[in-house]
């Protein structure tokens, strides 16, 4: 009897010329992340009108962004394991859902105990979408360009945090705040629309849970030169038949040390990412600037973050290493977050040192999110990214929590933003040391990865 065809999905996919299905997937991808960066954001964006409307000092919504950051972490943590063992189309789609229905319920909120709950709720789907987007988007891309993939993916969110900055120096004087809210989510609707009919599950993960009629179809748009019959042909991945919890797959293959690294890089850099994406238009705005001016600001920090993340991304593929690009980019924000703090007074040296700020800041996250990406096989992929965002989410519960209770206590907006600069640093010594680790794992002949072995699937 004859063999059944072998083909290496991996192969495949890094062998064939940037496709038009690659194309389209990275763009449905890149839409949802500008829009979940947009929807993260506008709490943030929307809480000193929403103050000024109810009367409220805005030290009262700590909480509010706190109760999203938490759904996040949950939602990350839980929806990355389901993914892995359901695919990754159904839980974009239906977190998608989530995050439109209820940032729309947002516009009708009456007072802060709602809003604080539908935080929480939207929250959940905004942390589910993260690790997948990232998941889905690496294993459509080709290892030549996937650090650039990934990066750009992770960046959009901060780009949909400058657009979503700017609209709402717009929208908010003119229309009010809940308008920021509508906005946010019937786009989403529309992506949400658009993603149901063209969004393509992983062909990753069709291959490694043995759907081969479906990797088959997939594959023939990847690549029409490669004939692959779904009833004469073995997909296959150079990775383990994994069986064991993906969770647990995190602290195998000598990964716990890496990933407890990873856990405290994601963590202080969230830390800093949402104490600022919170509290900058306030705290900008107690330090003088004008409400619209503080929103720019915050929209600036962002644009950084999107030119940081791509530039991150193509030096990490052409030096096939992200770590040492990542260290320097942070240890680069530390210093810009000083040089911010000291030229509130001056506008265009402010804004300069707050585009720095952003490159290293947000555009490290992208760069961070790559290096996770790589670490773990297909089937913990998500599971790993899920729970390094929702580990990584305290810090940023804390960050807003710290940034209330500091603004409470009566300290001055530059003392506050200052005060960033340590976490910053942390990161910094975090991704030297798991650098570290890793090349010490490559020279010991250890490695993170799982060995190259074949897995056969027949349907």
């Amino acid at each position: 009897m004859k063999p059944p065809l072998r083909v290496d999905v991996e192969a495949v996919v890094d062998g064939a010329p940037f496709s038009r299905l690659q194309k389209r997937t990275l763009a449905i991808c890149i839409a949802i992340a500008i829009l979940d960066g947009f929807d993260v954001q506008s709490i943030g964006f929307a809480a000193p009108a929403i103050a000024k409307d109810w009367g409220l000092p805005v030290s009262a919504f700590g909480l509010v962004f706190s109760a999203g950051l938490v759904g996040m972490m949950l939602g990350g943590m839980a929806f990355g394991p389901i993914a892995d063992r359901i695919g990754r189309r159904k839980v974009i789609l239906l977190c998608t859902v989530g995050v439109a229905v209820f940032t729309l319920l947002q516009t009708i909120a009456p007072n802060v105990e709602t809003l604080l709950a539908l935080r929480f709720v939207c929250g959940i789907g905004l942390g589910g979408l993260t690790p997948n987007l990232i998941a889905l988007a690496s294993e459509y891309a080709p290892a030549r360009r996937r650090s650039t993939v990934v990066t750009v993916v992770v960046s959009s969110m901060s780009l949909g945090g400058m657009v979503g900055g700017f609209l709402a120096a717009y929208l908010i004087p003119h229309y009010g705040w809940r308008t920021v809210f509508a906005a946010g989510g019937v786009l989403t609707l529309i992506i949400l629309l658009i993603a149901w009919r063209a969004l393509p599950e992983s062909i990753r993960f069709l291959a490694v849970t043995g759907q081969n009629e479906r990797a088959a179809k997939i594959l023939g748009r990847l690549a029409p030169a490669v004939q692959a019959d779904a009833t004469k042909s073995a997909f296959v991945l150079p990775e383990k038949a994994i069986r064991r919890s993906p969770v647990r797959t995190l602290f195998t293959e000598h990964r716990s040390v890496v990933t407890i690294l990873l856990w405290i890089v994601f963590g202080m850099n969230l830390f800093v990412a949402y104490f600022l994406l919170n509290w900058m238009p306030s705290l900008f705005t107690a330090a003088g600037l004008s409400a619209s001016l503080a929103l720019v600001a915050t929209s600036l920090y962002n644009f950084g973050g999107v030119v940081g993340g791509v530039t991150i991304g193509l030096i990490a593929d052409y030096r096939r290493s992200a770590t040492g690009i990542l260290a320097a980019s942070y240890l680069i924000a530390a210093v810009s977050i000083a040089a911010t703090a000291t030229a509130i007074g001056n506008t265009a040296l402010m804004l300069i040192a707050l585009f720095v700020v952003g490159f290293g800041i947000s555009g490290g996250q992208t760069g961070i999110s790559a290096v996770g990406a790589d670490v773990y096989p297909t089937v913990a992929r998500s599971t790993g990214l899920g729970w390094a965002y929702g580990v990584g989410r305290v810090g940023s519960i804390i960050g807003p929590l710290v940034g209330g209770f500091l603004i409470a206590a009566g300290l001055a907006s530059t003392t506050i933003f200052s005060l960033t600069i340590i976490p910053t640093i942390l990161a910094a010594v975090g991704i030297v040391l798991l650098a570290v680790r890793r090349r010490n794992m490559r020279i010991t002949g250890q490695s993170i990865e799982p060995p190259s072995v074949d897995r056969q699937l027949q349907s």
